[in-house]
């Protein structure tokens, strides 16, 4: 894994200001369980950082939805989304006995595709070659 994200360290993300190194090593500061299957879920709901049109134009790495508003929640910066992640979603982690974090996002709903969590399965496990 050390090997691939060095590799995508060096792969500067210019209009969100990050690279997948600083969003891991932030995930890490922030104390989210699970920093590197959270990692491929920025990934995979921002198409890579490379995604327009959708939740990173309002620095949310996550696709994290309002649905009162009909809205992506907006943050100041991609650091706040992590903080928005963490209140949101990871906190009902904890609230209950899950098998592994996969089961977690599977229950709550977290995407609408079923095969999200099979996709973050192969990305995490690319990550880590």
């Amino acid at each position: 894994m050390k090997k691939l994200i060095t590799g995508l360290c060096l792969i500067p993300l210019l209009s969100v200001g990050q690279t997948t190194s600083e969003v891991l090593k932030e995930l890490k500061k922030q104390d989210v369980k699970f920093p590197e299957i959270v990692l491929a879920q920025s990934l995979l709901e921002t198409g890579w950082y490379q995604c327009t049109s959708c939740s990173r134009d309002v620095n949310n790495l996550f696709g994290l939805y309002n649905s009162r508003e009909k809205e992506y929640f907006k943050y100041a910066n991609w650091k706040e989304s992590i903080g928005g992640y963490k209140r949101g979603i990871q906190y009902k982690y904890f609230k209950k006995e899950y098998k592994d974090y996969y089961q977690f996002l599977d229950e709550i709903g977290y995407a609408s595709d079923p095969q999200y969590t099979i996709k973050l399965k192969q990305l995490v496990k690319k990550l880590k070659e």
